[in-house]
This record gives structure tokens, sequence and C-alpha cells, in this order.
């Protein structure tokens, strides 16, 4: 085995080669990959949905890369066939790539369910880091490079680049290096503007497509290889179109609007179960810990945590499971005389089921204790699902119940809304990057919840019908 071993090849092993050209692509393409699982393990996606993706969006896209650099030089190929598939004698179009990884990670995310907008926020603006190491596999290869310069013009760069851009006898414009800068300048500009908020999914991908368009218009002037459409050069051609289809995607132009799906924690947004709690508590403690006199605060502290979090603070873990089933025994009776729902929450779920909105429960409840809770409240006619403390993966405040319940009902999890009345309610959207609703009548809890920085914060529930009827797109922005 060799390494270094000319120019062009980086190593060489028996009969096989791996060139610098491929090296840098090949890298280019893990740093992308690596940037964009980060962004999809915040947002709790399986780590399996791009790493099904790459290779064959990979393979997908030299293929497409290759036949659109065929077709425009297809007077020299069509006389050598042969080389058509020699790709490693050069001619790959980035534009032939990119529309044909476009088209199947259409197919691709539609199969699996996740909004390809979102999927043009997580990967397209990586894909400018991909092309800025693509773009060195260029200068190891003497190609696209630019019109002939004086050479005291090449002096101003680095004497490795100057040596590699004297081509034929003249000094060349290093139009590789720069796209490369250009693009790296334009990874970190979309990440800065993205961090600042964007107004709906997709649009750090559509800036993606007015950023490289501009840059690889300019660019293209400069370059004396450009593929031709008669007096045109294609690359210009492509690259405007990319640049107003980003801009119209931008302003909206066709887009289209999901209607979100809404999930609603129980105590506290839907039932007014919060003397009914106390009262519980009080009584398991009378009679388990009578020596000890609950305040106001730890009372309060008791909404939000599971009961085994809560009694773990009081009782050894021997003890822990036998008192929750005292309390369960104990707010089952207490559920017949003092459990009443939130001031119009049916009111909300009857307008929002009758416009067509899917709606759900997440709560860390014992699920027979809530599904006791929706009927004694009358609110079985408005769920598709019902998740208690046994069917959450891990319970709030992860997110992976709202995961869950998605999965149950069998839609994107990329448009919901969580709505809930507590801190770890917030946090449990904000978890996997979805909407959240604070909901509280207590200014105390509003003000807990308001330390998560819900999306929305509200003291009448009958708002959340004018939210969900927003022209917006449903998930958290802030954890990029």
């Amino acid at each position: 085995m060799k390494i270094f071993v000319s120019d062009e090849i980086f190593l060489s092993f028996g009969p096989f080669n791996i060139t610098y050209y491929a090296l840098f692509i090949i890298t280019g393409v893990i740093v992308a990959y690596e940037l964009s699982q980060a962004t999809m393990k915040k947002w709790k996606y399986s780590t399996s949905v791009l790493e099904d993706y790459v290779v064959p969006m990979m393979f997908c896209g030299i293929i497409g890369a290759r036949l659109y650099y065929v077709l425009f030089q297809w007077d020299y190929y069509s006389k050598f066939p042969e080389e058509i598939i020699k790709i490693w004698h050069g001619g790959l179009a980035i534009h032939g790539g990119l529309i044909a990884g476009v088209l199947f990670s259409l197919y691709y995310f539609k199969k699996k369910k996740v909004s390809i907008y979102r999927m043009m926020d997580c990967i397209l603006p990586n894909v400018l880091i991909a092309q800025a190491f693509g773009r060195w596999g260029n200068f190891m290869n003497q190609e696209a490079f630019g019109s002939a310069v004086s050479e005291s013009f090449i002096n101003h760069f680095p004497s490795f680049i100057k040596n590699r851009m004297y081509i034929n006898g003249q000094y060349h414009h290093p139009t590789f290096l720069y796209e490369s800068v250009a693009n790296v300048i334009g990874f970190f500009l979309i990440r800065w503007i993205r961090k600042k908020g964007l107004k709906k999914q997709g649009d750090a991908g559509f800036l993606y497509l007015i950023w490289y368009g501009m840059v690889r218009f300019f660019i293209e002037g400069l370059r004396t290889d450009s593929l031709m459409l008669g007096p045109l050069r294609i690359a210009q051609v492509v690259s405007l179109l990319f640049v107003v289809a980003g801009i119209l995607g931008i302003l909206g132009v066709g887009y289209k609007y999901a209607k979100p799906v809404i999930l609603f924690d129980l105590d506290g947004t839907l039932q007014d179960s919060q003397k009914m709690i106390y009262e519980t508590f009080i009584q398991v403690f009378k009679e388990r810990k009578p020596e000890i006199e609950l305040t106001q605060e730890e009372l309060n502290a008791f909404f939000g945590p599971t009961l085994e979090v809560s009694f773990g603070k009081y009782f050894e873990e021997n003890e822990i499971e036998d008192v929750i089933q005292r309390y369960q025994e104990i707010n089952k009776e207490l559920h017949y005389t003092m459990l009443k729902e939130i001031d119009h929450a049916t009111e909300v779920l009857k307008t929002l089921k009758e416009e067509g909105y899917t709606l759900g429960i997440v709560s860390n409840k014992r699920i027979s204790a809530v599904q006791l809770g929706v009927q004694i409240n009358h609110f079985e006619p408005y769920f598709d699902v019902i998740l208690g403390k046994e069917d959450l993966p891990i319970p709030k405040p992860s997110g992976t119940g709202l995961i869950e319940a998605c999965s149950r009902l069998n839609v994107s999890r990329d448009n919901v809304i969580y709505v809930g009345d507590a801190k770890s309610d917030i946090l449990c959207a904000k978890d996997v990057a979805m909407t959240s609703i604070g909901f509280s009548l207590d200014e105390n809890r509003r003000e807990q919840m308001k330390e998560a920085n819900p999306d929305y914060l509200i003291s009448d529930l009958r708002d959340c019908i004018s939210i969900c009827k927003e022209k917006r797109t449903w998930n958290d922005t802030s954890i990029w």
C-alpha cells in the first residue's frame, strides 16, 4: 500500500486507487452527515432515519451528477460511450447531483413520514460544507478553474495554489477556492439566521438555494469549462432557478400549512383536579406520615413529577409501591366528588374535533386514572389516542411519550402542539422540538412555565382554537 502516490492519487493498494477527488467528496459527505445527525438527535429522531438515507442518497447523487454531465457533453460521449461509466476520468456536475438527491429525498422522507421541509432545514445548509470540501477535489484534479490571470494576480495566493493553477502554460482564477470559501460563509450565515428564528419549516433549506444559486451564478461566469445550452451557461440558468425557487419558498408561495396534531396533558389542562390531588396527598400523609404536615409549596411540587418521584422524597423505596396503591384508592374515590373540567374544556375540544383536528392525551398519570377522568368529564368522543404513565417510554419531561402518541396515530411528528400546565410539559415538548402551549389560571404556574420558554402562554383555554388556526409550522425552532 502506498500513500501520497501522486498529485491526483492519495492512496494505492494493488490495482485499486483512491484519488484526492474521492477523498474530499467522501470527507465532505461525512462532515455534512455528522452535522445533520447532530440536529436529528436534538430533535429526538431515530439515528436510523439518516443512517438508511445517506448511502442511497450518495449513490443517486453520483448517478445524477454523471448523467447530467453526460447529457450536456453528448457530442463526445455519443462517440465514446464506453467512457460514460468511467467517472474516475472526471465529469460530475453538482447541479445534477442536487436534482437527483432532491428527487430521492422526496421519495425517502415521504416513505418515512418525515416532513421534507424539516429535513431541508436539517440537511441542506450542511451540504454547503460538503460542497466546500468537494471543490478541493477539483483543485487536485486541476479542473473547474477560471479564465487566465496574470502572475502578479495569482501571487496573492499561497504558492501551492499558484502552482496548481498553472495550466496549459497560463495561470488561472482559482474558482474552486472562491466557491469553497463562499460555501463556508453561507453555512455559518444560514446557521446564524436559523438561530434567530425562521418563520416556517423549510426556510433554512430555501436560504441554501438562494445562497448557493447566487454564489454559483457569479463564479460560473469566471469558469472556462462551463456546460453550455446554446449560448447559455447551463449552470447559470439552473442557479437562477435555484434562487427563484428559494425566494418563492421563503415568501411561502405554494406552501401548504398542515393542520397540527394537538396533544393535551390532563390534570390542570383539561380537568380541574388540583383540590382533589391536594386532598389525596393530604389523606395519604395523614395515614402513612402523620408527623409531616404538608405546606402549600410542597403540595404544589407534586404537580408534574410521577408518583414514584413525589413519594420517593418522603418514603423508603420498599414502601413506595404500597403508598402509591393507597394514593390511587383514595384518588379514585375523590374523582366522583371533587373532579370537574377546566372552564371551556369541552367547548374547546368539541370545536377542534368538528374542525378536523386530531386530538390526544399524554399524561404522567396512571392510565386507569386518566381513563377515569376522561369518562367522568365525558371527553371520550374527542380523543383519538390516550396515553398514561404505563404507555410512555420515559415519563415527562421526556418527550418520548409525544412521539409514541404520533406513532399510534400513524401521523408525522413534525406538526404537533402539546398543551400543558406545568414546566415539565413545556420541557416535554421542547425535548422533541414540538410546539408548546402553556396554560394555567395560576400566575405562579405561568411564571414557572415561562422559565422554559414556551411558544405560547395563555390563561384562557379557548385561545387554543385561534392559535391552532394560525398559518405556521408546528415545531419548536429554538433548539437547533
